[in-house]
């Protein structure tokens, strides 16, 4: 129970990582309010968290939209009786198309949904969290906002753009003991994820622990960042990846050594 007492809220929470992370927030101890643009959706994980036995609240929201950010916080001060300790930033949705073919339309809606909804939450948690000493805010980034990859250019901008808004806060929050970290998944099995075969065989090749990651792995993370065993931290991008990040390319370990690179000339006799 190591979120007891606390509260939190968690965007994009009706399903994949958003879902998962409710339900590991809960079992640790806190009160979530569980926003999702599908509102049936946060109220079915509401309605899962109070069956175990938790306490949530299900809010419908677009938290692209300044208004219904407003209005989710202060249906959120109310039910959390108007402390704030945890905001989690996980809305955001995924959209893969060539650049040249990209309607400008479809940058601004990712831009909006993926970016401007942290800026827009976020500053609303932190005007409630600086009156209570301070709280923790998690974002949610994303290796693409780390590496070049074909038909992300809006996804990866906009993620991008959230480990850059994690930095700038973590400094300017810190002093007010707000902690700003972000995680940055790697590939994860969840809906918005779908691959087909190829792409599937190309993101296993470069993942060194050899499987997709799940969305409790994502959770397991958030949690410690909401607790105070991550104090010392703040300003943070967290890679949850496999290792996809740190490797480049990957041999086959028997080939690895027992076919020796040596680019000296084979007749050489040192």
């Amino acid at each position: 129970m190591r979120l007891e007492g606390k509260s939190a809220i968690i965007t994009g929470a009706g399903r994949g990582i958003g879902k998962e992370m409710a339900l590991r927030f809960s079992a640790e101890g806190a009160a979530v309010v569980v926003t999702d643009i599908v509102g049936d959706l946060a109220v079915d994980v509401a309605a899962e968290i109070t069956k175990r036995g938790g306490r949530a609240h299900a809010v419908t929201a677009d938290v692209s939209d300044q208004t219904q950010v407003e209005a989710l916080f202060d249906e959120a001060n109310n039910f959390l009786d108007g402390r704030l300790d945890v905001l989690v930033n996980n809305a955001g949705i995924a959209h893969h198309a060539a650049f040249l073919e990209l309607d400008v339309k479809d940058w601004q809606h990712v831009l909006n949904t993926n970016l401007t909804s942290v800026f827009l939450c976020t500053q609303q948690a932190g005007r409630i969290m600086v009156q209570y000493g301070g709280g923790s805010i998690i974002n949610i980034g994303s290796i693409s906002g780390q590496r070049g990859s074909t038909g992300r250019i809006a996804y990866g901008t906009a993620k991008a753009g959230i480990h850059q808004l994690t930095r700038i806060l973590g400094v300017e929050l810190g002093p007010m003991g707000i902690r700003v970290n972000a995680i940055a998944p790697g590939p994860i099995d969840t809906g918005m994820t779908k691959m087909g075969p190829d792409q599937r065989k190309r993101y296993l090749e470069r993942l060194p622990i050899g499987r997709f990651g799940a969305a409790g792995d994502i959770a397991a993370i958030a949690v410690f960042l909401a607790t105070e065993d991550a104090s010392f931290m703040t300003g943070s991008i967290v890679n949850a990846d496999g290792g996809f990040d740190a490797a480049g390319l990957i041999f086959d370990y028997d080939e690895l050594v027992n076919v020796k690179s040596d680019g000296r000339d084979p007749d050489f006799k040192p």
